[in-house]
């Protein structure tokens, strides 16, 4: 049982979260909520809409669905905050289904509540949804053969993925990897520092007890940036004579690279396999803290951006990579890459921008942008709500081919934490 001092602590640090800080409302509501339940009182809806909602005694909640709009919102807000929080958590605070009495579920980092499974895995099942059905609808029609019209790309960034005669495109969108405690159906865990399969190789091999505890999971989360540069990616790539395909980053192959050009689109730690060939675009980076690295054209030089404090109530800051380069087998990868989701929102605007190519000439010299051009793009952003209001190219590099990239898939330049 938890004293109230450690009640109103975990309470405290979800109040100061960026996903209540600005947030009055919510603050207000999950506040009085702990209060009752510290106090042993599960109150009922109409008390809710009447002293916090300033409803009068006419209040019928059958009528009107204002608590139980903001009750659920709230419940997402928890399980947002619990899924992308960096910090372990002893204990998380629940709101079941059925009730508005506060629960507080032990174990560090875990999803056990059937309200928060069932919002976190449809969150999931809503964007594997939204996946299928492009790769259906788009994919179909525009098949390998088929006799689509190639309109003007908006730079030339995208020349290798449509045209005539080239090949197919697979789109990887990044999704996080989660485990699963052993022994507890459904009981899902994000441990932030365990981004692959590999990472929860080099995890057990540190710590056999860790095996012990958690084992692989086939649950995955994906984040809605990701999705808004897919829709823009699509806009592009759907022209294209070539076709396409999209896939997770959790269930791409090597072997993918064989007749696809690939584009990476998503936060650095949902690379999954995609970390063995960071290094082929000069780029070292690190997840906590977030930092990237470059290497100068010549290799002789080392340029490093961090973000320093990335979030602060809504507002946030992050780092977006555009980064374009030869790959295995003959391929093409287009890597779109950012920390959190101003980044990888702004990668994608960015690389879908007709003006991009001006945009750097302003600050650095470009020579000609004939096939192949290659390159890595640091780009600062600012913004909130996945909102963007302030951009800084901050570093450009050619990459000259023809690149040694033979040994790809034994590199891994990256360091993740």
């Amino acid at each position: 049982m938890l004293e109230q001092s450690q009640i109103r602590e975990i309470l405290a640090d979800i109040l100061e979260s960026p996903e209540f800080k600005e947030s009055q409302r919510y603050r207000d509501l999950l506040q009085y909520l702990v209060e009752e339940s510290i106090a042993g009182r599960s109150p009922k809806e109409t008390t809710i809409g009447i002293q916090l909602f300033g409803k009068d005694a006419s209040f019928n909640s059958k009528e009107d669905a204002t608590v139980r709009v903001y009750i659920n919102n709230l419940r997402k807000k928890l399980d947002h905050y619990y899924l992308t929080s960096e910090k372990p958590h002893a204990q998380k605070l629940s709101i079941p289904v059925g009730h508005y009495k506060v629960e507080f579920i032990s174990s560090a980092e875990k999803v056990d509540h059937p309200s928060m499974r069932k919002g976190t895995m449809t969150y999931a099942l809503i964007a594997l949804g939204f996946i299928a059905s492009f790769t259906l609808g788009y994919f179909t029609s525009k098949s390998p053969h088929a006799d689509a019209h190639v309109g003007t790309p908006p730079n030339p960034l995208w020349n290798d993925f449509i045209k005539p005669n080239g090949r197919p495109t697979l789109i990887v969108v990044g999704d996080h990897y989660f485990l699963r405690e052993r022994g507890k159906t459904g009981t899902y865990s994000r441990i932030t520092s365990i981004n692959s399969p590999e990472d929860y190789r080099q995890a057990i091999a540190t710590d056999p007890e860790f095996a012990k505890r958690y084992e692989p999971s086939d649950f995955t989360y994906l984040r809605p940036g990701a999705l808004y540069g897919l829709t823009q990616i699509l806009s592009i790539i759907r022209n294209s004579p070539n076709g396409y395909s999209i896939k997770l980053a959790s269930q791409f192959t090597i072997g993918d690279f064989n007749s696809n050009n690939v584009i990476f689109l998503g936060p650095l730690k949902t690379l999954f396999s995609f970390q063995k060939f960071v290094h082929i675009f000069k780029i070292e980076y690190s997840v906590a803290p977030p930092s990237i690295r470059v290497r100068g054209e010549k290799g002789d030089s080392l340029h490093e951006f961090s973000i320093g404090d990335q979030r602060g109530g809504m507002y946030e800051k992050d780092i977006a990579v555009v980064a374009k380069a030869a790959g295995p087998e003959g391929s093409t990868i287009l890597m779109l890459l950012g920390f959190a989701e101003t980044g990888t929102i702004e990668a994608s605007n960015a690389a879908c921008n007709n003006q991009l190519f001006n945009a750097i000439g302003l600050k650095y010299p470009l020579p000609s942008l004939n096939d192949p051009f290659y390159f890595t793009l640091i780009i600062a952003t600012e913004g909130m709500t996945e909102a963007i209001f302030n951009t800084d190219i901050r570093y450009f590099v050619q990459i000259k081919p023809p690149l040694d990239i033979s040994d790809a898939s034994k590199k891994d330049s990256s360091k993740t934490k």
